[in-house]
């Protein structure tokens, strides 16, 4: 299988990308699909994302929103391929393309009445989360960084900026957290509202210099 359910119309597409995967997220809503994130590569496309959506059984004209959570090749690599192959969905980013259409992302956005946008900076200036309304699930890209993953180590650009981002997710009510990678140390699922806040608390720890334990 492509596609790795998550419950309740969400599932996330592993992709490999150097020595790691980096994570496509498909979120099917009563108002079509919303795909997060768009890989690296037109191959990408083409092995992954659309067969995953084939496996769901879902036609490619239900996919109503290409989304991004940052401007990252391995996230946003593919974007313009993947909008070539389904013209029926809107793009929408927090940062500008040059794809002809695209829309920008705000705070507190939200798409097909099921995922609320929450501005994440911290990694980039303007990396975004997409927070699952119906199941209080942050679909956070690289929005936590724990770590880092592989050769990655630490990638937060804007510390001050990202500390706060963890702190304002603490006050979300978050049941669960989906991220790109499999950060270190703990994954890349934090599941029910301990893990969660075990794993914001380990972010700010990291981004302090502290230990995250």
């Amino acid at each position: 299988m492509k596609a790795q359910a998550m419950g309740n119309g969400l599932f996330r597409v592993l992709i490999p990308y150097e020595e790691v995967t980096t994570t496509v997220y498909l979120v099917t809503t009563e108002q079509g699909t919303v795909i997060v994130d768009s890989a690296t590569y037109p191959s990408d496309v083409d092995n992954y994302i659309l067969p995953a959506l084939d496996e769901l059984g879902v036609s490619q004209a239900n996919v109503r929103v290409l989304a991004l959570t940052h401007d990252h090749a391995d996230h946003a690599g593919a974007i313009g391929y993947l909008a070539t192959r389904l013209p029926q969905a809107s793009v929408r980013a927090s940062f500008a393309l040059s794809l002809p259409g695209a829309e920008l992302l705000r705070d507190g956005d939200v798409l097909l009445d099921a995922l609320e946008v929450v501005q994440l900076p911290g990694h980039t200036a303007h990396s975004v989360g997409f927070l699952d309304l119906r199941t209080r699930t942050l679909l956070s890209g690289d929005c936590l960084q724990l770590a880092g993953v592989g050769k990655y180590r630490s990638g937060i650009v804007y510390p001050t900026d990202y500390i706060a981002s963890c702190e304002r997710l603490k006050t979300m009510g978050i049941e669960r957290i989906v991220a790109a990678h499999e950060y270190d140390p703990y994954g890349s699922i934090a599941d029910g509202h301990t893990a969660v806040q075990r794993y914001l608390d380990a972010c700010i720890a990291i981004a302090r210099g502290e230990d995250a334990g």
